[in-house]
């Protein structure tokens, strides 16, 4: 089955993702391993007390699994955001948890995991695999392959069964790119790793995506996908000793942030992706600004050259019904209105970037 996929989307388990999720094309669910990072638990901001046990967090996991991922055959869970200060007396270990849960569901779950993950989480995936496992491995772990060699040994597991991600996180830099730097490292590190055509697949993942929008203007910024850039370059090179799956982290930074506050000032702004850059709309706050905004960038998306059209994806489609919408707010302004919250706008455009990367990979490379 792992022959037919293409790429691996690495998301968090909010509810704008799996509505993402769900909302793709059969086709698109049919090339896609999602690897589903456990969000940590909520914390008040104003006490640094967590408002739920993890326990708490994850009732009803095993519903939201089932509606986001039906139709999807295999999922990566990875509990690399937990925090196990924040975990209670009461709760069962996170993962475990989440793991069985998607279980009874009837997925096919592959847990993530790596050598230097702490103590408690390698014990609690110790009884969670079932003869296949995912190591994330970052450059922490590829440092010492003596560790990721213990480490199979100790899960009494063999390379066949196991999955493999490098993952380069936010790395990569324009100069490093276009200089090629980036691709000797990417080679180095894949061509390299020990025992490699053993394992059952090999995947390089990385996010390029800015981690905050504060540092850009209003209107349209534009930044290069330099993650789909490298993967390319390696690709077309001829240099790599196996076939490489492609992973990312979409619209979204690597690293987890929380909101600062209670009750954040969220922008009015849009991520869309396009053939090799990322299309941020930049807009103001919402509450302050109106919530309109959404409908400029939609018009703004749907008049762009970039545009995959509104029967590429849901995404696009909720895109053009804003835009036709915003069209109608400018004949009149005084009538009910929708245009989306900054989580439907999140569901848009993972909803479409993970479309617009399973289609590139097909029409570009056959995959």
């Amino acid at each position: 089955m792992l022959e037919t996929i293409s790429y691996i989307p690495i998301l968090k388990t909010k509810r704008a993702e799996f509505n993402a999720l769900n909302q793709l094309d059969t086709f698109t669910k049919s090339k896609i391993i999602p690897l589903l990072e456990i969000e940590p638990v909520p914390i008040d901001p104003d006490t640094d007390i967590p408002d739920k046990t993890y326990n708490e967090m994850l009732n009803g996991f095993e519903r939201k699994i089932l509606s986001g991922c039906d139709g999807i055959p295999i999922v990566f869970l990875d509990g690399i955001l937990i925090e196990e200060q924040f975990i209670a007396s009461t709760d069962t270990y996170p993962i475990e948890n989440a793991i069985i849960q998607a279980r009874n569901a009837g997925f096919r779950v592959i847990p993530v995991t790596s050598p230097t993950r702490s103590v408690d989480y390698k014990q609690s995936i110790s009884t969670l695999v079932q003869s296949e496992i995912c190591f994330r491995l970052t450059t922490t772990d590829l440092v010492n392959p003596q560790l990721i060699t213990d480490y199979i040994h100790e899960l009494q597991i063999t390379p066949e069964h196991i999955d493999v991600i490098i993952d380069l996180r936010d790395m990569l830099s324009e100069s490093d790119v276009s200089s090629g730097h980036s691709k000797i490292l990417a080679l180095g590190l894949i061509n390299n790793f020990s025992n490699l055509q053993r394992f059952r697949s090999i995947s390089l993942a990385s996010g390029s995506f800015p981690i905050d929008l504060s540092g850009i203007s209003l209107g349209t910024y534009s930044q290069t996908r330099l993650e789909w850039t490298l993967w390319q370059a390696l690709h077309s090179s001829g240099q790599l000793l196996r076939n490489v799956i492609y992973s990312d982290y979409g619209i979204q930074h690597p690293d987890y942030s929380r909101l600062a506050t209670r009750f954040p000032s969220v922008t009015a702004s849009v991520r869309y992706t396009a053939d090799s850059d990322f299309l941020v709309f930049r807009g103001q706050v919402a509450n302050r600004y109106g919530y309109e905004q959404y409908g400029a960038h939609s018009k703004a998306i749907v008049t762009h050259p970039e545009y995959s059209g509104n029967s590429f994806s849901t995404g696009d489609k909720d895109i053009d019904n804003y835009a036709r919408e915003y069209t109608q707010y400018l004949q009149d302004p005084e009538g009910n209105h929708k245009f989306g919250s900054p989580e439907v706008w999140r569901r848009i455009g993972q909803n479409h970037h993970i479309t617009k990367v399973v289609s590139q990979l097909s029409n570009l490379y056959g995959l």
